[in-house]
């Protein structure tokens, strides 16, 4: 899966760089209605998992540190991963710096639940999920999240005039973070006194991907001229969700 994960965000990019006039007309549709599949998976799979698998207030704690980290590390990224960075006037190669570092600390936040199911349904025996079906469903969510991000990170890269040795070495650093934060997920919480961790960071990552999917959602309904458009790209969105899984 973590090689789906890197070569499809790759992927996206490369396609977005050859098909970027096409694209950037339909980038709000497709940033909404990606979201709204990522809302929808998290609502009815992920949260419930998470509480099921947990004891005690301490869980939502950790969603709520998910929640602030990333209001933290969008003062780094901009706000990019809403697809449109929050900057004034020209950007300097210090400042490109800051805002892709952040955008792949979050990136590699997400990814270190990816490959942690196995420890995670070993000290939860509760598990209201298979393995498997759990680990396909958290996958679809990064890929979902991280492809328009990807496609994103191009067209921002393309309107500050960023070489293009740099932009397919950024690309594929970018694509690179998600699978290193599982491996590094599944080492760390490999060692026993940790092993319980997993559920906190599938939590943590939850905050932050609840943050991202809800400001999107708002942000693009309250700037939209076509209001109607945007209700039906959320509601397509959420509609492809709940179905997913669900037979």
């Amino acid at each position: 899966m973590l090689i789906i994960l890197f070569v499809g965000v790759i992927l996206a990019g490369l396609i977005s760089e050859i098909f970027s006039k096409k694209f950037i007309s339909y980038k709000s549709v497709i940033i909404t209605f990606s979201v709204s599949i990522v809302l929808a998976l998290i609502c009815i799979h992920i949260l419930p998992e998470i509480f099921t698998s947990s004891v005690g207030k301490k869980t939502g704690l950790f969603i709520l540190l998910g929640f602030l980290l990333q209001i933290l590390l969008e003062l780094m990224s901009k706000g990019i991963e809403h697809g449109h960075v929050h900057y004034d006037g020209s950007i300097s190669k210090y400042q490109l710096l800051i805002i892709f570092l952040g955008l792949s600390i979050h990136s590699f936040i997400e990814g270190i639940p990816l490959n942690n199911f196995e420890a995670t349904e070993t000290v939860h025996q509760h598990n209201i999920y298979e393995k498997n079906q759990f680990s396909l469903i958290y996958f679809l969510i990064i890929i979902v999240h991280k492809l328009p991000i990807a496609a994103i990170l191009i067209f921002f890269l393309n309107s500050i005039n960023t070489k293009k040795t740099i932009k397919f070495t950024l690309l594929i650093i970018f694509a690179a973070t998600s699978p290193l934060g599982a491996l590094f997920g599944k080492n760390i919480l490999g060692i026993f006194f940790l092993s319980e961790w997993s559920i906190n960071f599938l939590a943590i990552s939850t905050g932050m991907l609840l943050h991202i999917t809800t400001v999107i959602i708002f942000e693009d309904h309250h700037n939209s001229k076509n209001k109607i458009k945007n209700i039906l790209s959320i509601a397509a969105g959420i509609t492809t969700g709940i179905l997913l899984f669900s037979f």
